[in-house]
């Protein structure tokens, strides 16, 4: 499993989770606008189906999801301009240019 941090990013702590395990964390994330990416965190194979939680604690915005599709899995996480986190599921890697 690959997780994207796209679009919306500001300075912002990321906690990931995935069945409930802290997988990954990261302060002062930023989007580079230009491209619309922030990071990549890989994660390998995680099993089948794994659910996965986005945190930023400093924003007190959350959300969970519990994946159904078989793995390889790629996951675009954004930020809308709403506050909310938008997530993407692909089979094949996204771009960035």
């Amino acid at each position: 499993m690959k997780i994207d941090l796209q679009d919306g990013f500001k300075n912002d702590t990321v906690i990931i989770r995935v069945n409930g395990k802290e997988v990954f964390r990261k302060d002062n994330v930023s989007t580079r606008f230009q491209i619309g990416y922030a990071l990549s965190v890989d994660l390998g194979p995680v099993g089948n189906p794994p659910a996965v939680e986005i945190v930023l604690p400093q924003k007190n915005i959350s959300h969970s999801l519990k994946l159904q599709e078989p793995e390889p899995i790629f996951l675009g996480v954004s930020l809308t301009q709403e506050g909310s986190i938008d997530c993407r599921v692909s089979h094949e890697p996204f771009g960035y240019v």
